[in-house]
């Protein structure tokens, strides 16, 4: 079945349990994981560096960044070898973070992707144009969607 699960991360609560899901299964599967944190390519860093006076500002940003996503990448190795579940961590460059996990996909021979569904556009049920979609919509490896419901109003609106 599946034995080299991606685990693409942006930091976010949703993508932490949709991290945990996917160590969950692997450890079921006797898979490994890779947790992945794409720094999507910041084309505006010039505007930025006006604004702030710094000629070096898009590299002091970009560093930041990548400081960032070497966290990111960390919280997932943690809970992974608290599963007992063997994890490699990488920060990569993209143009867009859809592109940089397609990118590991396919380059890492991963045969499943597991991501959090942030159901911005949930009432429509339009989610294409989120980075989810995109991967789904654009890439060969299976995406497992892991989405954590909100609760249900009670009733009388509050």
């Amino acid at each position: 079945m599946y034995k080299n699960i991606l685990l693409p991360t942006d930091g976010s609560r949703l993508s932490e349990n949709a991290a945990r899901a996917g160590i969950a299964l692997a450890r079921a599967l006797g898979a490994k994981v890779m947790a992945l944190h794409v720094i999507p390519d910041a084309s505006e860093v010039v505007l930025e560096r006006w604004a702030h006076g710094d000629e070096d500002f898009a590299g002091k940003f970009s560093e930041a960044l990548a400081s960032r996503g070497e966290l990111y990448v960390e919280e997932v190795r943690d809970a992974a070898r608290r599963a007992g579940v063997a994890c490699e961590c990488r920060v990569a460059r993209g143009r867009t973070p859809h592109e940089g996990i397609l990118e590991e996909a396919i380059g890492g021979h991963h045969d499943l992707i597991v991501m959090a569904s942030h159901g911005r556009n949930e009432a429509s049920g339009d989610v294409f144009g989120s980075e989810t979609a995109l991967v789904m919509k654009l890439g060969a490896t299976p995406v497992l969607v892991h989405h954590v419901p909100r609760p249900a109003a009670r009733a009388g609106g509050a």
